[in-house]
C-alpha cells in the first residue's frame, strides 16, 4: 500500500470529538502513514501537542497563530511560542501563521506584522514555517523575498505555503523561495485548471499533500467533513497533472515532507 502524509490536518477540531480515534484508523486504513497536526493559537498549542504525544508514531505538531488571530500578537509572544515549542518535542514546524485578505476580521496591517515577525523569528529558529495565504500573495511575496534571501542551511525547504492557490506564475516564485506548496482538495475541483497547472510547474518534487481536514474535501466529498483518508484522491489527481504513477506521486510528496519536517 501507499504510504502518503497528511501534512496539515486539523483533528483537534470539534467537528471531531465523536471519532477521533476512528478517524485516525481510517487514515492508516487507506495509507495515510503520517500527519501533522496544526495548531490556530495558543488556546490550540497544547491540545496539537498531546494529540501527537498520543500518537507517536504517527502525528507531529505545528504551534502557531492563524491571520484570523493576528490580533493576538504583542511583544511578549515570540517568548511564549519559543517555550511552548521548546516544551513539545512533537513540534516540527511554527504555523500556521500567514496573510488572509478574503475572511479574517484582523487588519491587513495588523496581520503583516505578526507574520513579518514570525517570519523572522521561523529563520532565526531554523525551523520550518506553515504558512497561509488566502487573496494575499502581492504581499506575501515580497515578505518572503525580504526574510529569505538564501537557500535552507539545513534543509530543502524554508517552510510550505499551505493550500496554495496563486498563479502559476505565483507557484513558481514559492519554489524559488524555498517552499514547498500545500496541495489539498480543490485540485481535484474541475474548475481549477489555473492550480493544476500551478502543481505541474512546481513538479512533484516540490509539493506535499494535505487535507486541512475538515475543511476543503476533495470533489467526491464536497460539503461533507473532511477527513486524512482522502489523501489518496487528491494524490491521484495530482498524479494525472503530472504524467506519472498514483505510487510515485506518493513516494516523492512523502519525501518531500520528511524533508520539510525532519521527520524521516
Amino acid at each position: 500500500m501507499n504510504a502518503f502524509v497528511d501534512t496539515h490536518a486539523h483533528l483537534c477540531d470539534a467537528a471531531f470529538d465523536a471519532d477521533r480515534d476512528a478517524v485516525i484508523a481510517r487514515a492508516a486504513a487507506a495509507g495515510v502513514a503520517r500527519f501533522v497536526e496544526i495548531a490556530d493559537s495558543p488556546d490550540d498549542w497544547e491540545r496539537a501537542a498531546a494529540l501527537a504525544r498520543a500518537h507517536p508514531d504517527v502525528a507531529r505538531c505545528a504551534l502557531g497563530l492563524h491571520p484570523y488571530y493576528a490580533d493576538r500578537y504583542d511583544d511578549g509572544f515570540l517568548a511564549r511560542l519559543r517555550a511552548a515549542l521548546e516544551a513539545a518535542p512533537e513540534a516540527v514546524a511554527v504555523g500556521e501563521i500567514g496573510l488572509d485578505y478574503a475572511k479574517a476580521q484582523v487588519p491587513a496591517d495588523v496581520q503583516r506584522r505578526a507574520f513579518s515577525a514570525l517570519l523572522a523569528a521561523g529563520r532565526d529558529w531554523d525551523i520550518p514555517l506553515v504558512i497561509h495565504c488566502r487573496d494575499a500573495y502581492a504581499d506575501l511575496l515580497p515578505m518572503l523575498r525580504d526574510v529569505f534571501d538564501a537557500p535552507p542551511a539545513r534543509r530543502r525547504f524554508h517552510g510550505v505555503v499551505h493550500c496554495f492557490s496563486g498563479t502559476p506564475e505565483q507557484a513558481q516564485d514559492c519554489v524559488a523561495r524555498g517552499f514547498a506548496l500545500g496541495a489539498d482538495g480543490p485540485v481535484t475541483y474541475k474548475k481549477n485548471d489555473a492550480l493544476r497547472e500551478g502543481l505541474r510547474r512546481a513538479g512533484p518534487d516540490a509539493v506535499v499533500l494535505e487535507t486541512d481536514s475538515p475543511y476543503l474535501p476533495p470533489q467526491s466529498t464536497r460539503g461533507k467533513r473532511n477527513e486524512p483518508c482522502a489523501i489518496p484522491e487528491i494524490a491521484a489527481a495530482l498524479a494525472a497533472v503530472w504524467g506519472v504513477p498514483v505510487e510515485e506521486a506518493a513516494r516523492r510528496t512523502s519525501s518531500n515532507a520528511a524533508a520539510l519536517f525532519g521527520w524521516p
